[in-house]
């Protein structure tokens, strides 16, 4: 699964990392965009996979598809869905490949071309994050926008949501996560939480106003929330605390549990939590030096950033690119 050097100047030249998701521990898929701003920008997915009759390395370039979130769907079918901030979207797998209608956010053509009220939408923001749960693909954003996917074109609103007056009052969501379909927590704004159990969401008193970036619903039975300056909670349901008190330069963008431990990384490096003690995590520098994007599935967990990425498959770290190394 290493990148060699004719893959790199085929699909990474020009371009750097901007997100990253695992379908399976044998198929991963990371979103790049142009490094410099001459001209319309440039998205590119790249997939790296270790499947018969499969390149190693494929990628498709695609025009108008700016600041791309990546996820992946397991029902109704198996697949790669990425969502931009102006509510395109792109999905890839299971014998599909190209876009589709776009969402109804504050600013698609698809609800400008409905010509109907706008007024349920247009409170709502652009799909910041996506998270498989339950299989089913998940979106969040700014408004208390939560969506999920039902389809290809089909997409559930939770328009049940107490909206905002904008959505950029200070209101979430910035990350949304579950333990199962019946029990998803989103988080954002100034310390705002919300549950869902399935038919109904609820907000939930946070003992906070920081700012909250990211959740995870963990393996362990608890929820870890990572808040403004890298500082993180842990709770559940009505019962919260703040388990580490950080002063980092920037909060934590991702946030996600993999052999055993909650792992966390932002632009600047990668961190673990294990018996509710933050530490920076004891990584070696050419793994670390991958910090700014996490996901996990299937037994792995992937790490990818501006200078490259790398694997964990629960017993050793594998570097699959390195940015250094062509240059």
């Amino acid at each position: 699964m290493k990148l060699d050097k004719q893959s790199f100047e085929k699909h990474f030249t020009g371009y750097f990392i901007t997100d990253c998701v695992v379908r399976a521990r044998d198929m991963v898929y990371f979103v790049l965009e142009q490094e410099d701003d001459q001209g319309p920008p440039r998205t590119c997915v790249v997939i790296c996979a270790e499947r018969p009759g499969l390149p190693a390395w494929s990628g498709s370039t695609l025009k108008g598809m700016h600041r791309m979130t990546a996820g992946v769907s397991y029902i109704p079918k198996e697949q790669f869905v990425g969502v931009t901030f102006n509510c395109h979207v792109y999905a890839v797998g299971s014998g599909e490949r190209g876009f589709e209608e776009d969402l109804k956010g504050y600013d698609s053509q698809a609800l400008r071309d409905a010509n109907t009220p706008s007024d349920e939408y247009l409170l709502r923001g652009p799909i910041l994050r996506l998270r498989s749960i339950d299989g089913r693909l998940y979106g969040c954003g700014p408004g208390r926008t939560v969506i999920d996917r039902i389809g290809k074109n089909d997409w559930h609103y939770h328009t049940s949501l107490p909206e905002n007056r904008h959505f950029l009052d200070p209101h979430g969501f910035e990350d949304i996560d579950g333990f199962s379909s019946k029990d998803i927590y989103a988080v954002g704004g100034k310390g705002d939480i919300w549950h869902f159990d399935g038919q109904k969401w609820k907000q939930i008193p946070f003992p906070s106003n920081m700012d909250l970036r990211t959740v995870c619903c963990a393996p362990d039975g608890a929820v870890y929330i990572g808040a403004e300056s890298g500082n993180v909670f842990k709770g559940r349901d009505n019962k919260w605390v703040m388990i580490a008190r950080s002063e980092l330069s920037l909060p934590f963008r991702d946030m996600v549990w993999h052999d055993g431990a909650l792992w966390c990384t932002n632009d600047t490096g990668l961190w673990t939590v294990r018996n509710d003690k933050l530490k920076a995590a004891d990584v070696p520098p050419e793994i670390s030096v991958c910090s700014g994007h996490l996901s996990v599935s299937d037994g792995v967990m992937l790490l990818a950033g501006p200078y490259g990425a790398a694997m964990h498959d629960g017993k050793a770290w594998i570097r699959i690119i390195d940015y250094n190394a062509f240059k």
